[in-house]
């Protein structure tokens, strides 16, 4: 799922897996992902692009994310690089299952 430009979304109890990425967030987007799964996305569950600005707001509340959505857990958890949206609110999520 990518969101971009000034798109908005919400995505509640879905099941996103075989995936380069789950979710992609660019530009000035607005997202927030409820009680979802991500498996067996191979680059990662979430990702910030290079031109993520500094109006985007990502919000992911109680999701799990498998393991296999983790590209380096131990370095960048369920993010697929070491960048992040500015307005990034993540709580009880469980990572690396």
């Amino acid at each position: 799922m990518r969101f971009s430009e000034y798109s908005g979304g919400l995505m509640e109890s879905c099941l996103v897996q075989d995936n380069d990425l789950g979710v992609v967030v660019d530009d000035s987007a607005r997202v927030a992902v409820y009680s979802s799964l991500f498996q067996n996305n191979r680059q990662g569950a979430f990702y910030a692009a290079p031109s993520v600005g500094p109006d985007s707001e990502v919000e992911l509340v109680d999701n799990t994310i498998c393991a296999s959505s983790c590209l380096d857990f131990d370095l960048y958890g369920c993010w697929s690089s070491s960048r992040r949206p500015p307005n990034l609110i993540q709580c009880d999520n469980r990572e690396n299952w």
